[in-house]
């Protein structure tokens, strides 16, 4: 995949869930109001998501080349398409609250842990806080970790989320920095075209996964 896609998804996701991750990066720790302090602040923020990004892809990475060896890639990628294509198009599936007992625990966990740092006034927690707030549960973050598990390698899935999370980042600074700029708003008029992205992320997966399901076919045959 290319990895201008990650990037692309980053940017138009981030106005969508400005929603979910603004309170907690408008409320990072500090001592003061001063742009110089709010950019350190929310650059530091958001260095640590990306991090956590990053990380993810990789470690996705590793399965992803692990069914690449097994022959599956193929399929998973077909599959993954599918899921992303249906969870664009359908609100319900997105809005249910299904999650199992672990993953609830765990949120709960990564919220009390983020709550804890709030009181610090350090920069090394605000870094924290929003590493941890890449582990919280994102619709764009769960589309662009499918993109990514089916890469070529490890390196260039942490790569795409790494580029992914930097997307994120231009929309995300803005809120530190001028909170009313982004307003409701220009957040629906925004809204939808990163819905057509993931469809469009969704068909290149079923797209690739079929052309690679040709080509082995093609290649038993000359076999």
């Amino acid at each position: 995949m290319a990895l201008w896609t990650a990037f692309a998804l980053g940017f138009l996701g981030s106005f969508h869930c400005i929603g979910m991750c603004g309170p907690i990066a408008l409320s990072v720790p500090g001592k003061n109001s001063t742009a110089g302090t709010l950019f350190v602040r929310g650059s530091l923020y958001n260095m640590g998501r990306v991090l956590t990004y990053s990380l993810l892809g990789f470690v996705l990475g590793i399965f992803g080349m692990g069914a690449t060896i097994a022959g599956y890639q193929n399929m998973l990628s077909i599959v993954l398409g599918i899921c992303i294509i249906l969870f664009a198009v359908l609100p319900k599936i997105k809005k249910r609250k299904t999650h199992s007992a672990f993953y609830s625990s765990l949120t709960r966990e990564i919220n009390k842990a983020i709550g804890s740092l709030y009181r610090d006034r350090n920069s090394g927690s605000v870094f924290v806080i929003g590493a941890l707030n890449g582990l919280l549960p994102c619709g764009f973050v769960v589309t662009a970790l499918a993109v990514a598990l089916i890469t070529d390698t490890a390196l260039h899935s942490m790569a795409y989320m790494a580029l992914f999370g930097l997307g994120t980042i231009p929309a995300m600074l803005m809120l530190n920095m001028a909170p009313a700029f982004i307003s409701p708003k220009i957040r629906s008029r925004l809204r939808p075209f990163s819905m057509y992205f993931a469809i469009f992320l969704g068909l290149l997966l079923i797209a690739r996964g079929i052309l690679m399901d040709g080509n082995i076919h093609e290649a038993h045959v000359m076999l």
